[in-house]
This record gives structure tokens, sequence and C-alpha cells, in this order.
């Protein structure tokens, strides 16, 4: 009776992270062993938390001292007052949170996790998509806030669409166009000094969101109209995303008095969350009139380049709700997210002359002309690019860490672990560790190429050097960010037309980073771009 009940409950964290092994009478005394080494989840160091409110309290407005815009570096803190593991307990209507900032137990964590990865974040969107306009999803969730098996049998229906490399370059021709119009509003908009006269963020937000209608819907939205009016749908499609993001915070980290009655936050957070949907879904309805008054090709055919998304996911699966779902998901979160990874790598080679003009260097030999077409065969020999996006979102990660909530027991980092925890993966402070990263507060894309030396010192790290769990802006495994392919086109388009037409130049001290969700700029940001000979 005693071996079955041992049975029942250990875990073997060689083999599987969270699921429970089968193990026989003969290695009972082994694992009994394994678990008496390892230390009481009690013992796992943080910060002690008061009776009744626990540490609730440091994340209250006025009185605590974990401020929700500063999470980059209460975080930071946090390693360097506890180490490698920290636990936060205590906190009224949430999970306990464990940090874990070294990338070897983050790696163990994602190989063995199960098949159905649960993780922790945006809940509120859950409640959402679930509860509150349960009669417009049904079971088709979508991947964003949901877990289990409604999140599983959304993603099997879409993923391989999604994540195909191939897919994503079927784009490059309107991605192409959108951008050359894009930086024909920006020049538009540079002054006498070669500085821009708007904020460039604001300008990426609208190039973002018509690259992923044009991708998602084939709808040109008109954000890039010279007189884009404030009533605009386009603006408002675009203001609804910001406040949507802006309080996401704020409902997800704090006490969910939300779920007793409606705060603030949750009225804005649920006001944008219904104005962006329903102003979405008038686009993706009339993109549904159009593929239902034509004959749908075939995704494998070779003449395919034009169609949009919807109709590649209404070949695969025969239901539109699927295809407004995934479209939905791919407004909401590829707005906010692109405009802030491309306004970081501008950030960064702005303030690094010597690298701009290699990756100038680089653009120049590909594209003779500034105007030249930007083709997979560029995109695939433009290396140092590459490098310096990597650089880029390691240094600066669009969201600062992510992570997985527990669904069974496990061991990590030698500690015993109850199911349900919410375990984090800070990449934002693991990415600035230098312990593996030599000299990471500085811009040096050539750590990411496969040869290297010379020139820092030292010999830059290769590509097959760096820890892989160091740095994973886009996430890992089964839960990777679903739009990776798309991100990475529309950034390496971008860039690749920017630093090929302008030197640019960033005269205004260091941008100050906070969280809001993404981490991104808190003021606005003027660019002087100087148009090369």
């Amino acid at each position: 009776m005693k071996s079955t009940i041992i049975r029942r409950n250990l875990f073997n964290t060689t083999k599987s992270f969270t699921t429970a092994v089968d193990i026989s009478d003969a290695d009972v005394g082994d694992h009994l062993r394994v678990l008496e080494r390892c230390k009481p989840y009690s013992e796992v160091p943080g910060p002690k938390g008061l009776p009744f409110i626990g540490n609730s309290w440091r994340f209250l407005p006025l009185i605590g001292h974990y401020k929700l815009e500063s999470l980059d570096k209460v975080m930071e803190s946090l390693y360097r007052e506890y180490g490698d593991v920290v636990k936060i307990s205590g906190l009224i209507g949430h999970p306990d949170l464990l940090f874990i900032f070294n990338p070897n137990e983050i790696e163990r964590i994602f190989k063995r996790e199960e098949t159905l990865p649960h993780r922790p974040s945006m809940p509120s969107v859950k409640y959402y998509k679930q509860v509150l306009r349960k009669d417009f999803f049904g079971k088709n969730t979508g991947v964003v806030g949901v877990h289990g098996q409604q999140w599983n049998d959304f993603r099997s229906k879409v993923h391989q669409t999604m994540m195909q490399p191939s897919t994503a370059k079927k784009y490059l021709i309107p991605l192409n166009q959108i951008t050359t119009e894009f930086l024909n509003r920006i020049q538009e908009n540079i002054k006498s000094n070669d500085e821009l006269s708007c904020d460039f963020m604001e300008e990426l937000y609208k190039w973002a969101l018509e690259s992923i209608g044009k991708v998602a819907l084939d709808t040109r939205l008109g954000c890039l109209n010279k007189n884009l009016e404030m009533e605009s749908e386009a603006q408002i499609m675009i203001d609804s995303v910001k406040t949507f993001f802006a309080n996401v915070a704020q409902v997800e980290l704090r006490m969910p008095v939300w779920r007793i009655y409606s705060t603030p936050a949750w009225k804005k957070y649920i006001g944008a969350f219904d104005v962006f949907r329903e102003t979405c879904l008038k686009y993706i309805n009339e993109s549904m009139i159009k593929l239902n008054s034509k004959t749908l090709k075939d995704d494998d055919d070779d003449d395919d380049d034009d169609i949009p998304l919807v109709e590649r996911i209404l070949l695969k699966t025969s239901d539109p709700k699927v295809a407004t779902v995934l479209a939905l998901d791919l407004l909401l979160v590829g707005i906010d997210t692109t405009s802030v990874a491309a306004t970081t790598i501008i950030y960064h080679l702005a303030k690094n002359p010597e690298k701009q003009e290699k990756l100038y260097r680089e653009l120049y030999n590909l594209l003779p002309n500034d105007d030249d077409l930007i083709t997979e065969k560029i995109i695939s020999q433009s290396v140092y690019l590459s490098a310096c996006i990597k650089e880029s979102l390691r240094i600066k990660p669009v969201i600062i860490g992510n992570g997985r909530s527990l669904t069974s027991n496990a061991i990590i980092n030698n500690y015993q672990i109850p199911k349900g925890t919410h375990v984090i993966f800070p990449h934002y402070v693991v990415g600035n560790l230098p312990e593996y990263f030599p000299k990471p507060q500085e811009f040096i894309p050539e750590r990411w190429l496969k040869s290297s030396s010379g020139k820092f010192g030292e010999k830059c790290p290769h590509e097959n050097k760096i820890h892989r769990f160091a740095s994973l802006p886009f996430g890992y495994g089964r839960r990777t960010c679903l739009g990776r392919r798309f991100a990475e086109i529309e950034l390496k388009i971008l860039i690749s037309k920017i630093f090929r037409k302008y030197k640019v130049s960033y005269n205004y001290g260091l941008i100050k980073y906070q969280v809001q969700s993404t981490y991104k700029s808190s003021h606005p940001i003027y660019f002087h771009l100087k148009k090369r000979k």
C-alpha cells in the first residue's frame, strides 16, 4: 500500500518535469532519497509577508514599493537579494509566484512540460472570452489568455498555417508596399533639422495595424492616410489596444477585486476590449463576405501569395469562427508588440552609430537602391540585421518575462514546489546577466554571429555558446508566439528600409523604459532621420 501511494506522488525531474512517473518498488528507495535531499517549499527564499495580507501590500498604490510600471527593477532587486530562485507568496487572489533566474532550470522546465502547458498570464482575457462574451466566442476562444484542451483544440487548427516560415514569406510584396508608404508618411513629418515632428511610436502603431490588417484580412485600413482623423476606425482600434494593454497589469497583478465589482481599471479594460472587438468584426465580416463571393484557392497552390490568412484558415478548417477569432487575436497582440519591438531596435541602432554603419554597409550591398524590394533571398542574407534584432530584444525584450502554472508537484533547483505555483521566467533579467552575456548592457550584435572576434577586447561568443534559454523574446515550446514568423518578417522589412535610406540618431539621452504590459518608453520618441545620399 505504501509503495502504491509513493508511485502515485513521486516525480522525477530527469525524465518528466510535471508528470507523475511509474516507479517500481525497487526504485522507491532511490527516489525517496532524492526527495529527502531536496529542500521544502517553505525554505525557498523571498520577501516575507505580513499577517493576513501576506505580500499583497507590496503591490498596492501609495504604500507598496513594488510598482507595476517598475517590475523590471523589482525583478532585478529580487535576484540581487535572494539569488536564482525567489518566491513571493501570500498574494490575495493569486497563486504564489516563483521566479527562476537560472537558464539551466528554465530549460529543464520548458523541456519537461506537459502537452497542455498552462500559462498563468491574463486570466482576465479568459474570463472575457469564456464568461462575459461566451455567446460570441463559444468553444473557439483563440490562443490568447486561454489554456487546457480548448487552447489545444484551437491551436491545432491554426498552428501549421501560422508557424510555417513559407506562409509569412508569401506576404513580402504587400508588406514592402506598406512599409514604403510608412516611410513616405515619415518623410513628410521630418523637420528642417531632420527631427521627426511626431512621436515615432505612435506612427509605428499605424504601420503595424496596416500591416496585420493586410496580412490577416487582405484589407487596407487606411492607417497611413495623410490626414488620419482621431475619430477614424483605424485610430479607434489603435487607441483601444493601447487602453487594453495599459490596464492589463492593473487588472492582472493587483488583488483581483474586479471579480467582485467593476473597478475603474476593469471598466476601461472591458470597454476597450469591446470597442476593439466590435470595430475589428466589421472588417473581419467584410473580409468573410468577399471570401464567400469567390472560389477559395487551394492553400498548396503555388500562386497563392495574395490570399489573406483568414482564407488560409478557412481552407484548413472550413470554420469561419476559427478564422474570425484568430484574426481578432492577431490584431489584438500584433499591434503593440511589433511596434514596441521596432522602436527598441531602432533606438539601439541610433545610440550605437558604429553598429548602424555596419548594418548600413550590409544593406547597401544587398540593396543598391533604397527603394528596392526586400525579397526572401535578401532577408536570408541579412545576417547582421538578424543579429541586431536578437541583441536588441535581449537587452530590452518586449515582454520582460513569461511563465507556466505547475499542473503537478515538481522539483526545481533542489526545492520541492507544489502544484499550482506560478513559475515566472524573467528573461529581461537573465538576458542581462554578465555570466551569460559578457558586457550585457552593451549593444554587441556580433555576439550572435557564427564567427566573430576582436574589437571588444575579447572574442565574441559564438551563437552555439550562447545559452539559448537566457534570451527568449518569443517564448518557447508549444506556447511560443503564434505570430512570430509574421513579426520577424515585418521587423526585417521595416529595419532594412529605414537604415538603408536614413542615418538615424536620438539626441535626448537614454529612453526611460517602463512596464505597460509591454516594455516600452514612458515618453514620446523623436528620432532624427537624415537621408543618406
